[in-house]
């Protein structure tokens, strides 16, 4: 299992760390730790599916988790998801297809103001799709 630090935080900004573990391969497993939350695990075909039922159940109790994967202007390609089990994503530009060099760690950090939830992130993606054609 590959170890790395990310911070959640409560949508009024109380930040705190939270640990995860994860697998790589297929299934993925990712075990998530922090004080607010204790132990949680996910399992899912990908990294970015995974990371994105743990974030279901963070905004559940109003919080975001501060990473790549959950910004409003990231989502995985097919490709990504398949080749690379999900560790990579996109930072998607309007109009724009997305590049090689918009490829970012899914983990890397990002503020409370890019990060959103999943249902908000995936109509993101999905008025990104409709500003290409």
């Amino acid at each position: 299992m590959t170890n790395i630090s990310v911070e959640i935080s409560s949508l009024v900004g109380e930040k705190e760390c939270c640990e995860i573990e994860y697998t790589q391969g297929v299934p993925v497993t990712i075990v998530v730790r922090s004080a607010r939350f204790g132990e949680l695990s996910f399992t899912d075909n990908n990294l970015f599916d995974a990371l994105s039922a743990y974030r279901s159940v963070l905004e559940q109790s109003n919080y975001l988790i501060l990473c790549n994967g959950a910004r409003k202007d990231a989502y995985p390609s097919q490709m990504a998801l398949q080749m690379g089990g999900g560790r990579k994503i996109y930072l998607l530009h309007s109009g724009k297809s997305a590049k090689r060099e918009d490829l970012v760690d899914i983990f890397g950090s990002a503020s409370i103001e890019q990060v959103c939830s999943v249902a908000e992130q995936r109509a993101a993606y999905e008025a990104w799709v409709q500003s290409l054609v």
